[in-house]
Order: C-alpha cells, then sequence, then structure tokens
C-alpha cells in the first residue's frame, strides 16, 4: 500500500523537476541571448566605425589631388573625427609608405609598418594585430583604398587606414558606441578571435580570464558548420557566443548571471524543495491515515483469519469499529465459516460412521471366516479318508488366513492400510498353533519384518503365499519328528519388497521345468503374479521362497 501511494506521486515529482529544468534553461540561456545581442551592437559598431573611414578614404582617393594635398586632406579628416582613427597613410604603386598621419600618443606605427597588399582593385578590409607595449598591442581593422595622384601624371597608389579594436578600460567606459561595456546590469567581457586562433581581449588593461580551450573550440566547430552569424552556449555561471564582425575576425562575448537571474534561479530551488516537503508530508499523512484507515484492519481481519484456520474459531466483532467495505466482508466471512464448521461436522459424523460401518463390516467378515473355517474343520472330522481331510484342512488354513487379516484390520483401527510386522507375526503363529506344532516346541519360528503399512489388497495375497509355504513345511520338512527352524523375512526399501519364506529341512527336488504342480505351488504362482512380483525358490539344504515386487513408496500409507 505505501509503494502504491508512493507510486502515485512520481507524476507530481516529474512534472516539478521537469518545470524546474525548464526555467533552469531559460535562466541560462537568457544569458547566452544577452551575449549574441551584445556581438551584434558591436558588429553594428565595429561596421559604423569602418564604414565611415572607407567612405572618407574612398572619396579622398577620387579627388586628384596631390600626396601633400592628401595628407593634408588625412590631417583634416583625422581632426574632424576626434583622432578615431589609429593610423593613415599614402602609399605609392608598389606598396611603399609616402607619407602618414598619426595621433600623439597613439603608437600605432607599428602596425602601419606591416606588409600592405598590393594590386588592390578595390577597397579591402582585413583584420590584422600586432604587439606592442601598453597601448599598442591588440587587434586593429585595416582598410586600404586605390588612389589616384594629381602630381605624378598617370601614377597611381593607396590609401591606407587603421581601427584599433582593442582598448583600454577607460575609453571603453566613456567612448560613444561602446557603451555595452559599462552596463553594471550586463557585465561582458569580449575576445577577438583572430584566424591563427589566437584571443584578443577587447580591453587592453581589464586582466580578463580567457575562457576555456574546449569552449572555444566548441564554439568555433558549431559557427563553421552553422548557417547562422551567431552561435550561444549556455552554461551554468552565464554564457558564451561567438559571431563574425566586420574584417573577417570573429569575437567572442562572455557574460554573466545577472542577480535577477541569480535570484530566480534561487526561488526556482525554494520552490522546489517546498514542492517536495509538501508531496513528502502528504505522503506520510496518507501513509498515516491509510494505516489507521485501512491496513491496520486488515491485519486485525488477516489475523482472525488465520486464527480461524488454526483453531476453528473466527471472531466476527473485530469488524465493528472497520470501515463498511471491510464490516460486509467479515460478516460474509462470519457466514461463510459457519457454513463450513456445518459441513465439516456433517463430514467429521459422516466420516465417523463410515468406519464404524467398516469396522462392523471386517469383523462380521471375521467372524463369518471364522465359521466356515469352524464348518470346514468339523467337515473334515468326518471324513475318514486322509487326504480328502487334509484337503479339507488346507481349505480351513487358508480361510483362517484371511480371517486373521480382518481381525487385524478391526483390531488395528486401521481400515485402509495393515501393519506388516504385526500381522505377519500373528499370521505364522497361527498357522503354526493350527497345525498341532506351538506347544510341541520340535518347529520353531524366526519372523523378521520391517515396519510399514501395507494396502489390503495387497497384503491379502502376500498373507496366502506365506500360509502355503509354512503349511508346506510343517508336512513335508521335517518328517520322523526331526526339529527345525522356519524362518520370514520381510523387507522394504526404496520402493521395493521382498519376502523369503523358508526352512532348514530335508528340502525338496524341483523338477525343471516342473511338470506336475501340485494346488499349493499353483496358488503361490497365481498369487505371485497377481502381485505383478517375481518368484525363485531352491530345494537344497531346505527349501527357500523368494519374492520380489515393486511396492511405490506412498506417504499416505506409511505410518511410522
Amino acid at each position: 500500500m505505501r509503494l502504491l501511494i508512493c507510486l502515485s506521486a512520481v507524476p507530481v515529482i516529474a512534472i516539478g523537476a521537469v518545470l524546474a529544468l525548464h526555467n533552469y534553461r531559460e535562466v541560462t540561456l537568457g544569458s547566452a541571448q544577452r551575449a549574441g545581442n551584445a556581438i551584434m551592437r558591436l558588429d553594428l559598431q565595429f561596421r559604423h566605425d569602418t564604414d565611415r573611414l572607407r567612405s572618407a578614404l574612398e572619396t579622398i582617393g577620387h579627388m586628384d589631388l596631390t600626396p601633400d594635398q592628401i595628407v593634408h586632406a588625412l590631417r583634416l579628416m583625422e581632426t574632424i573625427s576626434g583622432q578615431r582613427y589609429c593610423f593613415l597613410s599614402v602609399l605609392d604603386d608598389e606598396g611603399k609608405p609616402i607619407q602618414s598621419v598619426s595621433p600623439q600618443g597613439r603608437g600605432c606605427a607599428e602596425v602601419g609598418a606591416l606588409s600592405t597588399p598590393t594590386d588592390v582593385h578595390s577597397t579591402l578590409l582585413e583584420a590584422v594585430q600586432t604587439s606592442g607595449g601598453p597601448g599598442e598591442g591588440g587587434a586593429f581593422l585595416r582598410i586600404t583604398v586605390p588612389a589616384g595622384f594629381l602630381a605624378l601624371p598617370e601614377a597611381h597608389g593607396y590609401l591606407m587606414g587603421i581601427l584599433q579594436i582593442s582598448r583600454q578600460r577607460a575609453y571603453l567606459g566613456s567612448a560613444s558606441g561602446w557603451q555595452v561595456f559599462a552596463e553594471d546590469d550586463n557585465p561582458i567581457q569580449a575576445w577577438l578571435l583572430m584566424h591563427n586562433g589566437q584571443l584578443l581581449p577587447v580591453c587592453s588593461d581589464c586582466g580578463w580570464q580567457s575562457p576555456p580551450s574546449s569552449i572555444v573550440h566548441e564554439l568555433k566547430n558549431a559557427l563553421e558548420n552553422s548557417e547562422r552569424s551567431i552561435i550561444t552556449l549556455p552554461t551554468g555561471l552565464g554564457g558564451y557566443a561567438l559571431g563574425a564582425i566586420a574584417g573577417g575576425a570573429d569575437i567572442l562575448v562572455s557574460t554573466q548571471r545577472t542577480s535577477m537571474e541569480s535570484d530566480a534561479l534561487h526561488t526556482m530551488i525554494l520552490q522546489i524543495v517546498g514542492l517536495v516537503l509538501l508531496l513528502v508530508i502528504g505522503l506520510v499523512a496518507v501513509t498515516l491515515a491509510a494505516n489507521i484507515v485501512l491496513i491496520g484492519p486488515l491485519r486485525r481481519l488477516t489475523y482472525s483469519v488465520q486464527k480461524w484456520q488454526m483453531e476453528g474459531i473466527f471472531d466476527a466483532r473485530i469488524t465493528r469499529s472497520m470501515p463498511l467495505e471491510l464490516q460486509r466482508l467479515g460478516q460474509a466471512f462470519t457466514r461463510a465459516t459457519r457454513r463450513l464448521s456445518r459441513h465439516e461436522a456433517r463430514l467429521k459424523k459422516a466420516m465417523a460412521h463410515k468406519q464404524l460401518l467398516m469396522k462392523e463390516v471386517h469383523h462380521r467378515v471375521k467372524n463369518n471366516l471364522q465359521i466356515v473355517a469352524s464348518l470346514l474343520n468339523l467337515q473334515a472330522n468326518q471324513i475318514e479318508h486322509p487326504e480328502v481331510r487334509a484337503e479339507f484342512a488346507l481349505a480351513r488354513d487358508r480361510i483362517r488366513a484371511l480371517a486373521t487379516l480382518h481381525r487385524t484390520l478391526y483390531v488395528e483401527d486401521a481400515l485402509n492400510s495393515l501393519n506388516m510386522s504385526a500381522f505377519l507375526k500373528e499370521l505364522c503363529e497361527q498357522t503354526l498353533h493350527i497345525a498341532g506344532e506351538s506347544e510341541s516346541g520340535r518347529i520353531t519360528l524366526d519372523v523378521i519384518s520391517d515396519s510399514f503399512w501395507m494396502d489390503p489388497d495387497q497384503a491379502v495375497p502376500l498373507a496366502l503365499i506365506v500360509t502355503e509355504i509354512i503349511t508346506n513345511s510343517i508336512k513335508y520338512a521335517f518328517p520322523d519328528g526331526q526339529k527345525g527352524t522356519i524362518f520370514v523375512r520381510l523387507h522394504r526399501s526404496h520402493g521395493q519388497l521382498t519376502l523369503q519364506v523358508g526352512d532348514n529341512g530335508v528340502g525338496c527336488a524341483w523338477e525343471d521345468p516342473p511338470v506336475h504342480q501340485g494346488i499349493g505351488l499353483k496358488l503361490i504362482h497365481a498369487f505371485a503374479r497377481q502381485l505383478k512380483a517375481t518368484l525363485i525358490y531352491q530345494g537344497e539344504g531346505g527349501v527357500q521362497y523368494t519374492l520380489v515386487m515393486r511396492l511405490p513408496e506412498n506417504p499416505s500409507e506409511i505410518k511410522k
């Protein structure tokens, strides 16, 4: 029951977990989205600056001015722009500088000394980088524009302008167009990802820690394999975004989770914890209520049923304080147990009556067999012919053997099985007593039998076989008043029954194969076939019969 109650809460917990995960993803995606928005704002600023510089250079380059006039125009353009540009230069047709303009203190000469492309037929925009001292190293955008010079007829050259991308903290915090780095509620960090894979921070003196190389590699591969211009990657502490800017360089932006997002995450965690606590409290309350209302009464009802099984007594009063359904169940069970008790009483009475009738039947059969044996004995006394009198005596002995079996069944009070140890001993002693040899001491009995129980249908043929063999031994084994012993062995093992009956008398010469058999030997063979047994006999040094038969192990027939 507790397991079912717990399982019923699984869907609620699963829904809560899914909602919590969705909210968490939304928070992390928000940080990554802000990084992507920062890339678009920076890209607009870079394109604005480069478009202004490109337009100015193309205009001056097509004015047919002398190199000195061009330099004067470049100085005027730099002054008007508020020294926005890092380096301006006039180049000849071989790309060698003729004159240059550089604001004081900017230190961009090293960038201007980089090798310039030749055979440029249109405006060329490219990202370059160089190393230098503070304020000089970093990333730059270089614009090269073809130009014609009036002082040199039919001579052509180039105009070159350089914009510095990497800036100092003070410039980023105050210059127009770079306000994205000055927002307190959205702190970001940015790096230029150059063609050679080097990361150059946009802020040259901020000391930003470069992002892990695994994140950079993942973003770069995603950008190369995607059709989008900006790729975002949410993380547990914020988000990353990578996108292209003017000049073919890529910019990598990192954002941190804002205080509002952190508070929202904490609130979400508290809500989940509260939901789980409520569920646990609800489960405990439902479990206790179910234990009081349902499980406890069921246990008491189960105990009463077990007590009824052991003692036959069912206390229906325990259901009075139970729920209505259990009360009805207890009432139905009470009615069923009463009917079962009445039916069981009738069955016991019928069984006792049946056993009484069976005992009476065995008793009457035993008495009738004894009467028949007495009548045969009286009739034999009236017969003068010795052989006929002997046949009557044999018939009497066989009938008395059956009477002994029924008397044993009656006395032992076992109507369906027979104790072979007691029965066999009594049968042998009775056979010897009827023959008149029990008091003379001339013939002794040696009976040894395992104690086990046997079905009467199998015990009757076995008893008649024993009677026939013992009777023959009394008559023929000890002539002229000789003394001897008749032995009987009955052994049961692993479902096999072995009977050995014999004597130590004069023995007998058997015909092989036997041609003439007396009625006794015929009966022995007939009973052995009835038992599906194997019969072996020998006559040297006394007669011995060995009978072996299968007797399946049936615990219901064996009483120990």
